[in-house]
């Protein structure tokens, strides 16, 4: 009788550290999914970075809801689900990359990780600091953003992609314009996305050619100049395109006109008519 319970008790006994194995297992593959995908947006804590902070979330929201959420948010806010159009309307809109990539089993992990965060894990009460940032750091920050200094690594120049609205630079519109990105996500959101960013073109463009600490410090000196100067910089680079639009249109115009003049009035024709008439005449 006692080998017999002794055999049952050493089964549960296994049976409970297996369970608890696969979800301590299951945990910690979440969390370094999270680690990847989402710390550059999102806190731990209850702070806000570029997104909400993720603690207690699975107590605001379902676990479908969620899933769904991380699968497609952009799907979520074009079906019309009030609270995807809410949280999307209160992070200014920033789109949240899709992770459709993600395998069933993956996204359980994700989620088991996330009910770890409780509502009581951590409290996060720094608000954004004004960071004041010396010209120097401006100044290097333009040319990291242009191109016109290299990065340390050989990653790519942001205007490759981004635009500002600042005098002297044009960039691309690849990516979103950069102008008022400081004002939203501050330095500590900058550094996160520059770090590991969510978007796949920027993680692989920067994934074997990491953009150093001073100098993501001194791109987020440059985004917050521009940030501050927004209204004057998009005044002056509205003129700016109108001048340069208006004077091409006509330079054009006048070349047409002189094209025109130079033109032949009368075909060939006609003048060895003209001489055939007066020689019959």
């Amino acid at each position: 009788m006692k080998t017999k319970f002794y055999k049952s008790s050493k089964t549960l006994a296994l049976g409970m550290s297996l369970l608890f194995g696969v979800t301590s297992g299951t945990a910690q593959d979440g969390s370094q999914l999270f680690q990847t995908n989402c710390a550059a947006c999102h806190k731990t804590t209850d702070g806000k970075l570029v997104g909400p902070g993720m603690a207690g979330i699975t107590e605001k929201r379902s676990t479908e809801w969620l899933k769904s959420w991380i699968k497609d948010s952009q799907a979520m806010i074009a079906s019309g689900d009030p609270d995807a159009k809410a949280i999307s309307a209160e992070y200014n809109n920033m789109v949240m990359p899709p992770f459709t990539q993600f395998s069933g089993a993956e996204m359980d992990a994700l989620i088991t990780y996330l009910g770890t965060l409780g509502a009581g894990s951590g409290t996060d009460t720094a608000q954004m600091v004004d960071i004041v940032y010396s010209d120097v750091e401006i100044a290097e920050g333009k040319k990291y953003f242009t191109g016109e200094k290299s990065f340390f690594n050989g990653g790519p120049s942001c205007i490759s992609c981004h635009d500002v609205s600042a005098d002297g630079v044009v960039g691309g519109y690849l990516a979103k314009d950069l102008t008022d990105v400081y004002a939203r996500l501050g330095e500590a959101g900058i550094m996160a996305m520059i770090t590991n960013a969510p978007f796949p073109a920027m993680n692989s463009a920067y994934k074997n050619n990491p953009v150093s600490g001073p100098e993501q410090k001194s791109l987020s000196a440059f985004l917050k100049s521009v940030s501050a100067n927004q209204p004057e910089n998009r005044s002056s680079s509205v003129i700016t395109f109108l001048a340069y639009g208006f004077g091409g249109f006509f330079v054009l115009l006048i070349l047409i006109m002189l094209i025109w003049n130079k033109r032949k009035k009368h075909s060939v024709k006609e003048q060895i008519f003209a001489r055939q008439i007066r020689s019959i005449n």
